[in-house]
């Protein structure tokens, strides 16, 4: 809940779209460095353990800049030993979705979309 709360006000000042949060502390905010080296500043800075939340901005047009998460975005969970990732549900992209779930539960790593007020489910990626 933390999480999902700082990203979206983050996201709505266009600082970035990801957080990760371990035991109630902001470990990482994303800037222009993007989603996967935030997620390795947060494993440097908290060790093993901690959540990502990926988020679009509230009233963020969909065609542009969407969330994404692929392979490349697992690849930084599991050097950075993060255990859980949450995404906005219906506005985030997920590249080859099922191979995801795969790697997720092969690195024991809770994956899960989340709703928000944003959420319309018209864009039905997550």
């Amino acid at each position: 809940a933390l999480g999902l709360k700082v990203a979206k006000a983050t996201s709505g000042l266009d600082i970035g779209q990801t957080v990760v949060i371990k035991q109630g502390t902001v470990l990482a905010v994303e800037a222009f460095e993007g989603t996967d080296a935030a997620i390795r500043r947060a494993g440097e800075l908290g060790g093993e353990g901690g959540g990502v939340v990926k988020v679009a901005k509230r009233g963020h047009d969909m065609r542009f800049d969407i969330p994404v998460v692929g392979e490349h975005t697992m690849n930084a969970l599991r050097k950075a030993g993060i255990k859980v990732l949450a995404v906005e549900a219906g506005r985030t992209i997920l590249l080859e979705r099922e191979k995801l779930a795969a790697e997720a539960d092969r690195m024991g790593v809770s994956f899960l979309a989340v709703k928000t007020d944003d959420t319309d489910g018209s864009y039905g990626t997550a």
